[in-house]
């Protein structure tokens, strides 16, 4: 029986549909409220030591990225960034406090979708799996 279901045609390229749209809704989320209390933001990413900015830097990477996991426009590209972004929240934030899985199921979506592509199903990849 489950064999039957995974001889399906696209079980991969639905497959990475999944990934990217569930991983792109939590970034573009995530961005959006950034971008919305940017203020707090900023003296966050102060507080961190990171340079003036950088929350804006990050709340656009996180909005425009996860817009384009969820339509599949150059989806490698945005994985790579935004996975590059999710090690840095870790080391940075997310394994002093002791609550990184969320990061890191997300870092690792990301490495996934810039290892695999973002399938068929992509708007606008530069490969055709």
């Amino acid at each position: 029986m489950i064999h039957k279901v995974t001889q399906f045609k696209y079980h991969k390229a639905w497959g990475m549909l999944l990934i990217r749209v569930a991983a792109g809704l939590v970034f573009l989320n995530h961005g959006w409220m950034k971008l919305n209390s940017l203020a707090g933001a900023e003296n966050f990413f102060h507080g961190l030591g990171l340079p003036a900015g950088a929350a804006t830097f990050v709340a656009v990477l996180e909005v425009v990225g996860g817009l384009m996991l969820i339509l599949g426009i150059a989806p490698r590209l945005a994985g790579l960034l935004l996975g590059i972004q999710m090690v840095v929240a870790l080391v940075l934030v997310n394994i002093p406090r002791g609550s990184y899985e969320l990061e890191l199921m997300l870092a690792a979506s990301c490495f996934a979708i810039f290892m695999v592509g973002g399938g068929r199903l992509a708007l606008y990849s530069m490969e055709r799996d």
